[in-house]
């Protein structure tokens, strides 16, 4: 529902789902410990991540392929080849939910080390179980190991790697997408509807968590690297 309503704070992106839920829970608190100093929200698109970015960072500068409405831009360039933005710029970066749609994530996370500082931080999301969305630009998922591999060969030492929701909170997020989506329409009585759906966003994460305690089927990924330097 970030189309509608950007940020990621707000409750009813929060409880939206399960899955929404279980990653809010574990990036958002992350990304207030990590993402300080000058911070890059690269693939910043709507806006979704600045409310927690601001909380924590002395500057937010933002970058997106192209401008979305609602956000004004500091940088409009390609991830993957962003040769107007000064190296060793950043303190940190922050890029959510952007990895599984770039054609070429090996080339996306060596510029975000090319922009940060030595020994800058990178906090990055990224699906492992996820239907497929933002069509035809859904390219890839993740598992940890993978992760480790494309961050450490790009010059990063991977600092933690959190995974967030899991099985039973992927298929709240199919019925949630299907029946919120729809109740959408109903207009003012809509956050009636997530308020009712928010307990169980809530325990789906839950039961992900006392029944898969070995993160075999993880929605995703919370990772925070460091440059090397």
């Amino acid at each position: 529902m970030l189309d509608t309503r950007p940020s990621a704070a707000d409750f009813r992106n929060i409880y939206f789902s399960g899955t929404t839920f279980a990653l809010w829970r574990v990036a958002s608190a992350i990304t207030v410990r990590f993402a300080r100093g000058r911070v890059l929200d690269a693939g910043s698109g709507r806006g979704a991540w600045k409310a927690v970015i601001e909380t924590a960072a002395s500057k937010r500068e933002t970058l997106d392929i192209c401008e979305k409405p609602g956000e004004q831009l500091d940088w409009l360039a390609d991830l993957a080849n962003m040769p107007q933005v000064d190296s060793s710029r950043f303190d940190a970066v922050v890029c959510h939910q952007v990895l599984e749609h770039v054609p070429r994530p090996h080339q996306v996370i060596s510029e975000l080390a090319r922009v940060l500082i030595p020994r800058g931080r990178l906090v990055l999301s990224v699906p492992h179980l996820s239907r497929l969305h933002d069509l035809p630009h859904d390219y890839f998922r993740y598992t940890e190991g993978g992760l480790r591999i494309l961050l450490e060969d790009a010059g990063f030492e991977v600092a933690l790697i959190r995974p967030y929701g899991g099985l039973m909170t992927f298929v709240h997020h199919q019925i949630s997408t299907l029946i919120l989506g729809a109740l959408a329409l109903t207009g003012p009585l809509y956050p009636v509807f997530v308020a009712l759906n928010a307990p169980f966003s809530m325990l789906s994460a839950g039961f992900d968590r006392l029944i898969d305690r070995h993160n075999l089927a993880p929605n995703g990924y919370v990772v925070v690297a460091r440059k090397r330097g």
